[in-house]
């Protein structure tokens, strides 16, 4: 009965959190603005001071028996916590120096206005963060405004610069976003409800009396089922803070389904295009299976390599939007290992090769296996044998 007392009175910080702030301003407001030398208007500034005392103390307390559920980092709480205290402190200190109607000195009144914004300052910031998350300031600035602030406020996927082959869904995906969300009350110190997530075998296993993650089986996973019930049920998760976004909550439903394996590469499920969309607007991640053409890295060529061609009687255009894979066509009516050979500098643009009618014997033939990327090759109406038909086929 008395701790649900308490959780109930801590419930309540929310609400009486913003009386302090609304006296503490109006009566320095009113101070400025204030005759010192009026009586009336000292003993309605010192009066100021007492409501906020009163309030920031009440909001203090409700908000120790809230921080007390377990269910915030403790680097948040502790500064959010003591910044409050000091304040309640503070403000009590200048009531008790105005209802004394002590002497006041211009100077001291705005260094003690200072401390007092900035501590009002330091506990409101530390308790948004823990309720709406650290980038809760930020995240609905203007798109301008963040470019001018730079880069530490813009969201910049943390994979999609790596390799799609050393992606792995629980350990890339799945994991960040429990770290964040859920790990600072299921952990090695604090297994709240007897959970704890930082191993992935204990993840699985769950807590008191609740299955963590039966692998295949979402909605029978209460890691699943709890984020994304009603979040008045008292069972939602998390508590406090920003819930997960639906994003996240489908990627966890889509590895839970398809068996929650803790080594699963992301490659494994190319086939399925719902999620090959999801990954690439979270994750900005594309694990579609690309053409042979966009998985060449190749430097763009000079105008001096193509004059050269030009020079050998190749005619060349594109094949991309990059000026690097080329299909290549011979012009000439008799082609030489020389002209082959002048291929040497940008073998490994050739992708599409076109010798028809060119005289192309044999010999010729050998040379064309350095072309490692060539995949389109025609050499209709030449004088080549089994044994140059042979030599051709490794080229591809």
């Amino acid at each position: 009965m008395f701790y649900d007392l308490l959780n109930f009175l801590g419930s309540l910080h929310p609400l009486v959190v913003h009386l302090p702030i609304g006296f503490v301003l109006l009566t320095m407001i009113f101070e400025f603005f204030a005759d010192s030398k009026s009586i009336i208007q000292n003993r309605m500034i010192s009066l100021g001071w007492l409501f906020t005392f009163i309030s920031s103390l009440i909001a203090s307390l409700f908000g120790w028996f809230l921080g007390d559920n377990g269910y915030y980092f403790e680097s948040q709480i502790d500064i959010h916590r003591w910044s409050g205290i000091l304040f309640v402190v503070v403000c009590f200190l200048v009531w008790v120096y105005k209802s004394l109607n002590l002497p006041t000195n211009t100077f001291l009144s705005r260094f003690r206005n200072v401390i007092v914004i900035t501590l009002l300052t330091v506990t409101g910031h530390y308790g948004g963060s823990m309720t709406h998350g650290e980038d809760y300031l930020t995240e609905n600035l203007p798109e301008i405004i963040k470019e001018k602030l730079g880069d530490d406020y813009e969201e910049i996927s943390t994979i999609s610069s790596r390799s799609i082959d050393s992606l792995f869904v629980y350990e890339d995906l799945i994991h960040p976003f429990l770290e964040d969300k859920c790990m600072a009350c299921h952990n090695d110190e604090n297994t709240s409800g007897g959970l704890n997530m930082t191993v992935f075998e204990l993840l699985v296993k769950g807590g008191e009396n609740e299955t963590g993650i039966s692998k295949g089986n979402a909605y029978k996973s209460s890691i699943f089922s709890r984020v994304v019930m009603s979040q008045r049920n008292e069972k939602f998760m998390p508590p406090t803070g920003i819930p997960l976004s639906f994003d996240q909550t489908k990627i966890l439903e889509w590895w839970i389904e398809e068996g929650a394996k803790l080594e699963q590469p992301i490659t494994s499920f190319r086939e399925d295009a719902k999620i090959q969309k999801l990954l690439l607007h979270l994750y900005e991640v594309d694990i579609r299976e690309k053409p042979f053409l966009e998985t060449l890295v190749l430097e763009d060529l000079s105008e001096n390599d193509l004059i050269y061609l030009e020079n050998e009687n190749f005619e060349f255009r594109f094949l991309s939007n990059k000026n690097a894979v080329l299909d290549l066509k011979f012009m000439g009516e008799n082609i030489t290992k020389e002209n082959l050979k002048s291929l040497d500098k940008i073998k490994e643009h050739v992708v599409w090769l076109s010798i028809i009618d060119s005289k192309l014997s044999d010999d010729e033939m050998a040379y064309l296996p350095n072309l490692k990327n060539l995949t389109r090759l025609k050499i209709q109406k030449n004088f080549i044998s089994n044994k140059g038909g042979r030599i051709s086929g490794r080229s591809r």
